[in-house]
């Protein structure tokens, strides 16, 4: 559609811990881990405040939107260059309407998880809550977070394009703020009394343009 909207993506990495006994239900949240306990028994564990941001082709073309942003989390990034960036080279950036689409090609993400970062949040907790240990992992993953430049989303329509809406970019926070963000997302599409304020979630904020009508 021509659209240029600024985003990136972001891994983060957790595991599942098994073998810990006598620690609160309540979940903890320290300046480098955390950890939550399941219905399983088990505990969720993570690195806090690291993630790793894949050097892509974008990284470079929207430099000067993300650096204010970089300048002040760089210490929470792990920047990485390898293969996605060849893919994400090779991506195509246009095509007709009766071609494949890269959405078609890559249905889900699922990145590997970074070993090295759950090592090490069990071993910080370790040093922490002794009851950590002798746990062990059992499982890890990993998902992929879309960031905007100011890590806020945009929720909004694209004046741009008549009868296009978009909510994207939730920087981490999608799974808590989802619920509020589809509400919002149907007030606008509908055109009924917000459930909050939108404007700090217009696309007018990182795009003027894409808010004026063509």
């Amino acid at each position: 559609m021509g659209l240029d909207f600024p985003q990136l993506k972001v891994m983060g990495t957790v595991a599942r811990v098994t073998g810990i006994g006598g620690i609160s239900d309540m979940p903890v949240a320290a300046s480098d881990f955390a950890y939550r306990k399941r219905l399983d028994g088990d505990y969720t564990v993570a690195l806090r405040n690291a993630n790793i941001a894949n050097i892509v082709p974008d990284s470079f073309r929207l430099f000067a939107e993300y650096m204010p942003s970089f300048v002040q989390t760089w210490r929470e990034l792990k920047l990485r260059i390898g293969k996605t960036f060849i893919e994400e080279l090779s991506m195509p950036r246009n095509w007709a309407l009766d071609q494949r689409t890269p959405f078609e090609a890559v249905r889900t993400l699922d990145p590997v998880p970074a070993h090295a970062f759950n090592k090490t949040a069990l071993a910080k907790l370790a040093r922490a809550y002794p009851a950590f240990s002798k746990a062990r992992i059992v499982n890890e993953w990993a998902g992929m977070m879309d960031v905007t430049p100011d890590a806020v989303p945009v929720i909004s329509e694209v004046a741009a394009v008549p009868g296009f809406y978009i909510a994207s970019g939730f920087s981490g926070h999608g799974f808590g703020i989802g619920p509020g963000a589809g509400q919002l997302m149907a007030d606008i599409v509908m055109g009924t009394t917000p459930l909050v304020d939108p404007k700090p979630f217009h696309i007018s904020r990182l795009r003027p343009n894409l808010a004026k009508a063509v």
